[in-house]
Order: C-alpha cells, then structure tokens, then sequence
C-alpha cells in the first residue's frame, strides 16, 4: 500500500547559523495506518510535524524528502490559542471548509459545518455554530479544532499532543473519538506526545525522538514490551513512575 506521508533523511535546522534540530527522520505511514511520535521536551516531534506539512517558522528550514499523497491536516496541542477569538466557531470551520470546497455556497458551507460539529460529538451543532471560541470548555474546543481539519477533507491527520491540555476524563473522550474517526474515514494519524501510555491508546506503531534523532520505530506492542533503545526503556519507566505517582492513596 502506498504511504499518504513519508519522510526521507528529514533534517530541520536554523538559516542563521545552519544547527541541526531533526536529523536523518525517515518515517511513513500509510492510509488508516496510524504512528505515534514520542520523545521529550526538544526532542524534535513537534518540529518533524510541522517541517512535514510545511509550516516551520521562516528561521527554519527542512532537508530532505517530504511526500504527501494528498492533503494533510493538522490539530495543535492548545485549541484556544489556534482558534481565531474573533470568530464564532461556526464561521471558523465554514471558512476552512469553503476553502477547500472552492465555488461552493454559504448554505453548503454551513451544512457542512453542522455535520462536521456532529461528527466529533458536539451536542446541538446548530447551534454551537453561533459561540464564541470562550464559550467552549478546552475539550469542546479541540473538537472545534478537530472539525476544521476534517473540513480539509485530509488523507492524513496530523496531532501535536491534542490532548496534553485537557484533563484526564477530556482527554479520554478526545483519544476516543480520534479513533473512531480514523476507522469511520480511513485517514492516516500521526500522534505527537511526550506520554508513550497515551501514544500506545490510538497508534499501532510507535516512534521514539531523542535529540532530534529517531532512536527506535516499531509496532506499539514490541516497543512497550521489549524496548531496544536505553532511551525507550528510560521513558517507559518515567510514565509508569508519573501514574503510579497520580494514583489515589488507599485510606489506612
């Protein structure tokens, strides 16, 4: 099957003094195939996203093969900041929608809008349509989000760390729906998140980041249960510590 996204000796580095931030990232992932990119803090999965859609800053520049087999979307990790404040969600997601859809009309784009709204859970699209980005909780805005990269008609979703902003209940129904969407459309998912447990929830493969290096790929099940790399082995440790640390005490 041909890869809708694959990734060739990608490098990213600064125009100014030409230092390497991603190197040698060769990566792909085919329609409804799904791959999860973990790794730290400045590890470089968020930069290796964004080098693939083509949005790094102009400070920055990619190397190396990047191939899209159709469009790519992508949904950020904090929807209040992407969500324009001056715009009522509705208006948000018809304008994206129109976007791609050139020629069509405003009672199309807000037909569209409504059952995109539908499609990631949002009670009442109609009239969800009308709110303002702060009317929304975080959760209802990431499905916001979400509807506007499904109107893009994408072959290919792109998330960085979606859910880290949301609290753990959001975050499940969030995972949940990413799921369903995935299998309902047969769209590729690439996952960007520094908690592997969350990572292994939506991706049947898993990549692991260290210093702008990809350090091991492989399916999710192999790399959880038998990690080649110190470094896997050293992030599976610290999530099992971080959730064994959140647990509820029991009472004496």
């Amino acid at each position: 099957m041909t890869a809708v996204l694959s990734l060739d000796r990608l490098g990213v580095r600064r125009r100014a003094d030409g230092a390497a931030l991603v190197t040698d990232v060769s990566l792909a992932v085919e329609a409804g195939g799904t791959l999860g990119i973990v790794g730290e803090s400045g590890s470089g999965k968020s930069l290796t996203l964004r080098a693939a859609l083509g949005i790094l800053p102009p400070t920055l520049e990619a190397t190396g093969g990047i191939r899209r087999d159709g469009r790519a979307a992508m949904v950020f990790q904090e929807p209040a900041t992407a969500l324009n404040p001056t715009l009522r969600v509705g208006s948000f997601v018809a304008g994206t929608w129109r976007r791609h859809h050139p020629g069509a009309s405003r009672a199309a784009a807000r037909a569209a809008t409504v059952d995109l709204l539908a499609q990631v859970g949002i009670a009442d699209p109609a009239a969800r349509t009308r709110a303002w980005p702060h009317e929304l909780s975080g959760g209802m805005r990431q499905r916001v989000m979400i509807a506007a990269a499904l109107a893009t008609d994408p072959r290919v979703l792109l998330c960085d760390e979606p859910t880290t902003a949301l609290d753990v209940r959001v975050q499940a129904r969030i995972l949940a729906l990413l799921r369903g969407l995935i299998a309902d459309r047969g769209m590729a998912l690439v996952f960007v998140s520094h908690d592997l447990a969350v990572v292994a929830s939506v991706c049947a493969r898993i990549a692991v980041m260290r210093a702008g290096s990809l350090v091991e790929e492989g399916p999710a099940a192999r790399v959880l249960t038998e990690p080649r790399h110190p470094y896997t082995r050293e992030l599976l440790e610290a999530n099992l510590a971080r959730r064994l640390a959140a647990r509820p005490k029991e009472s004496a």
